[in-house]
């Protein structure tokens, strides 16, 4: 995976606490803004994902041969 370096402004506090918050936390603050960057970016792209199949299941009608009632909610966000 290719990286490239970004700088960020960001208030002193918020430092300071992040930097608190990582070494609690055996980790960085490099790799906590990772991690919430990943996690809001897939986020959206399950929940994406989710509404697409939702419409899917509404646009076949109250005739469709699939229960929306059997549908597991992690079963949505795997397909998604």
């Amino acid at each position: 995976m290719q990286t490239r370096n970004v700088t960020l402004s960001l208030p002193v506090e918020l430092v300071r606490q992040a930097k608190i918050y990582a070494a609690q936390h055996n980790t960085s603050i490099h790799a906590l803004v990772r991690e919430l960057l990943q996690e809001k970016i897939f986020a959206e792209a399950r929940v994406r994902g989710a509404t697409e199949r939702f419409l899917q299941l509404a646009e076949q009608g109250p005739y469709a041969s699939i229960d929306p009632s059997s549908i597991r909610r992690e079963e949505l966000y795997e397909r998604g």
